[in-house]
């Protein structure tokens, strides 16, 4: 997992990366930041609130969900019954983050699969 989350940071795009269960627990991370587990758990219980909407709307649970501020963008990419988080500075193309979070989500269902 490390290895995914190390791919995903070197893109000069993603500034930090997590991964989380849906729980909000660390599965692992790579976060230049102290704050890793508030984080985490905060992004998990966003990610679930953002389900809880779908779901009223009719839709099905959510795959992708940015969140996008003055500074930046959150990236939250679902992966089974984890959520693979990236965190963006400035301005990054979307796109290039959305689509390496969907190979390193299917990376990380393939390596969960295995065990």
């Amino acid at each position: 997992m490390e290895t995914i989350l190390q791919r995903l940071t070197e893109l000069d795009e993603i500034h930090n990366a997590i991964i989380v269960d849906k729980e909000g627990l660390i599965v692992s991370g790579i976060l230049r930041s102290e704050d890793e587990e508030m984080i985490g758990a905060m992004s998990a219980a966003a990610f679930g609130s953002i389900s809880n909407v779908t779901n009223h709307a009719g839709q099905s649970e959510p795959q992708h969900v940015m969140i996008e501020t003055k500074q930046g963008a959150l990236h939250m990419e679902a992966s089974n019954d984890m959520i693979l988080v990236a965190i963006t500075r400035g301005q990054v193309n979307h796109g290039r983050v959305r689509l390496e979070m969907k190979k390193a989500s299917r990376q990380l269902a393939q390596m969960i699969a295995s065990y």
